[in-house]
């Protein structure tokens, strides 16, 4: 397993990193922009191509989920997948889906599909094959 940490990652703009909430890892979260479209986007590197599990790390304290895309370089692999509620923002928990990684550099992005953006990032865990 190898750990990409938010606070690495490319944000759409407005997103930022904060440390505000504890309980993350690393040295801090991505907090993504509250719209429609606004991402978080990992470059991870798998040794050979295959299904790799693919963990995210997050908090939302709001009672809405927090509903996202999932691509892999460039291809919505799960639509519509949500970020329950974690009861709040120092209430970090995780989600983990399985996608089909090429060996060597992939991308990897979860995008927001609702006003309320993606839930606070705090680290992508591959599994890789």
């Amino acid at each position: 397993m190898t750990r990409y940490e938010a606070e690495s990652a490319t944000l759409s703009a407005g997103g930022t990193v904060d440390a505000d909430h504890a309980g993350h890892s690393g040295t801090g979260f991505a907090n993504a922009t509250n719209a429609v479209g606004s991402y978080g986007e990992w470059t991870v590197t798998a040794a050979a191509a295959g299904a790799a599990s693919l963990s995210f790390g997050y908090a939302n304290a709001t009672a809405a989920t927090r509903p996202v895309d999932l691509s892999v370089n460039g291809q919505v692999v799960a639509s519509g997948v949500t970020f329950p509620a974690t009861g709040a923002w120092t209430t970090w928990s995780a989600l983990t889906r399985t996608a089909s990684l090429t060996a060597g550099a992939n991308t990897v992005r979860v995008t927001a599909t609702t006003a309320d953006g993606p839930a606070n990032l705090d680290y992508l865990d591959v599994s890789a094959p």
